[in-house]
């Protein structure tokens, strides 16, 4: 075989190995989390799962009502819980939030990105099938959803961990007023840790140790 022709197939083999490589990080993967609630005796006895649950906007009738649409759903069981997200969010459900000029000292690497911020909760809620059928009992009446916070405190700051999506790999840095960003968002589910004090908020993806698992209204 001509010797540039052999150089040709290996160089063209090399290239679709990387890419082939490449793709393979891109690509979205499940998450699962995985959590011991503090003050869990005060919900064992009631709630068996947590979910991440989203209202979406229906138009009926010059009305507007919203359905809820369960992204995941997991176990709750005397205190911990599991919970797997799903690989791939659909866009419906993220927000693109660098539309307007931004200020020089912040930087967005790709202002394409598109990001959604949720929530897990701890749930009582029972499928629709398996609810009783009792006239004039309200939803309000036959199950509770109470959102879970990851978070730590003390005399000196807050630090909480919001549970971030996003649809591409992102670089988020510089400062807006008294906040401050360092984010390095990857594709797909992201923790974003928020670190209040008395003087500025700080923005970032570097882990934070020593955060636990609460119902929103046991922490603050």
């Amino acid at each position: 075989m001509n010797k540039y022709y052999f150089f040709l197939i290996l160089m063209t083999a090399i290239v679709v190995a990387v890419l082939t490589s490449c793709e393979k990080e891109e690509m979205e993967a499940s998450v699962t989390i995985s959590g011991t609630l503090e003050f869990s005796e005060r919900y064992n006895d009631e709630f068996t799962k947590v979910v991440i649950v989203v209202q979406e906007p229906m138009d009926m009738g010059g009305i507007t009502v919203f359905n809820r649409n369960e992204l995941a759903r997991g176990i709750y069981s005397n205190g911990s819980f599991s919970i797997e997200l799903p690989a791939r969010v659909d866009e419906k459900y993220l927000q693109s939030r660098f539309t307007e000029d931004i200020p020089p000292k912040f930087k967005v690497s790709d202002k394409k990105v598109k990001t959604g911020i949720f929530s897990i909760s701890i749930s009582s809620f029972k499928d629709m099938e398996d609810l009783p059928d009792i006239p004039g009992v309200g939803g309000g009446e036959i199950f509770k959803d109470y959102e879970l916070i990851y978070a730590k405190s003390d005399d000196r700051s807050t630090v909480q961990a919001m549970l971030y999506y996003a649809d591409r790999k992102c670089s988020i840095t510089g400062t807006l007023g008294n906040d401050v960003f360092s984010v390095n968002l990857k594709k797909g589910w992201n923790f974003l840790y928020e670190t209040e004090t008395e003087l500025i908020n700080e923005y970032s993806t570097n882990p934070v140790s020593g955060l636990k698992w609460y119902v929103i209204y046991d922490f603050y």
